[in-house]
């Protein structure tokens, strides 16, 4: 089960990710309540292992970085975007791969709400 908090940081993450766009809503207008009971729930012990730890690395990764000092969350919208292009392309794969576990948690979460899954059928 996650702290309130890792869900918080983890809301801004997927908010980087999956902005609300003029055609979509964006993520962060999303209630995300019932996608975390039944992730919890339903999803394997690897899977919420791989989240939580790409929550943290990329939510704390900023702060030792002579670029940023700052944790995700106190990041400018431009250097979170920034932040995590980086990320996406680092040299390291294991880097890469938190990425890539938290973009597909956060389309998960997005498409598990009807009304966006009705919008584009």
């Amino acid at each position: 089960m996650m702290f309130i908090f890792e869900k918080e940081w983890c809301h801004k993450l997927f908010d980087t990710l999956m902005p609300s766009h003029a055609s979509m809503p964006g993520i962060a207008g999303l209630s995300l309540e019932k996608f975390w009971r039944d992730f919890e729930q339903s999803a394997p012990p690897l899977m919420k292992l791989g989240l939580r730890l790409a929550i943290w690395y990329l939510t704390l990764r900023p702060f030792f970085s002579l670029r940023y000092l700052r944790i995700f969350t106190h990041l400018s919208t431009s250097a979170k975007e920034q932040f995590l292009v980086k990320s996406n392309e680092s040299y390291f794969y294991f880097e890469r791969q938190l990425v890539t576990t938290l973009k597909a948690v956060a389309c998960m979460a997005y498409f598990d709400n009807p009304e966006i899954r009705l919008s584009v059928e």
